[in-house]
């Protein structure tokens, strides 16, 4: 599913590979465009160079994907602030999952709550052990939690279904809400991704 930009505040834009055509199309002119460009036809890599401020064309064969490229670009120029990435969480599946696990690799680990992921029906956010408040978001009515290198310690309070930490034995807590404004987690060591959804508007 594509990402809906007009929910998504920014100062500074890049477009990955095709996604630079989705912006454009969507009246958002990348600040810079980032990718192999394997994806696009001759006219629309054209129309890139034509719309975006600055562009950084890279091999088609290399180890990292054209997204870690462009994140690798972002944290390098933006030492503050949150990271959006849109539209990643849909089409081929290794993509989809290769980004989705991206801030959990040991290189972006530092960074990985400055990270999130959006789409249309989902919000993705990376949270380290501890014990952290979470909002409510009245556009989400779902949340679900993934527990990564943890051995299964998350921990959940003030929520529908509340969980404790010795009665936890799932790597994943899907389709869980909110019984108020916020509710609190608490994870032992590791990390663990906060997935805020809702169902497909028919």
């Amino acid at each position: 599913m594509p990402a809906d930009f007009s929910s998504i505040s920014y100062d500074f834009v890049i477009g990955v590979d095709f996604g630079n055509i989705n912006l454009i199309n969507a009246g958002i002119l990348p600040d810079l465009a980032v990718g192999d460009f394997d994806s696009v036809n001759a006219d629309e890599l054209k129309l890139i160079k034509t719309k975006a401020k600055e562009l950084i064309i890279l091999p088609a064969e290399k180890d990292d994907t054209d997204l870690e490229v462009a994140l690798d670009v972002a944290l390098k120029r933006f030492n503050q602030g949150k990271i959006i990435i849109a539209g990643a969480l849909g089409g081929r599946m290794d993509h989809m999952l290769t980004n989705l696990f991206l801030p959990v690799d040991k290189k972006y680990t530092p960074f990985a709550t400055r990270i999130s992921l959006v789409n249309q029906q989902n919000l993705i956010s990376y949270l380290p052990a501890g014990r952290h408040k979470i909002k409510a978001r009245p556009d989400m009515k779902y949340i679900g939690f993934l527990q990564i290198e943890t051995g299964n310690s998350l921990a959940i309070e003030g929520a529908k279904y509340p969980l404790k930490a010795e009665d936890n034995f799932k790597t994943i807590y899907a389709s869980n809400e909110f019984i108020g404004s916020e509710m609190n987690i608490s994870i032992k060591k590791g990390m663990v991704m906060v997935i805020f959804s809702k169902d497909q508007m028919k």
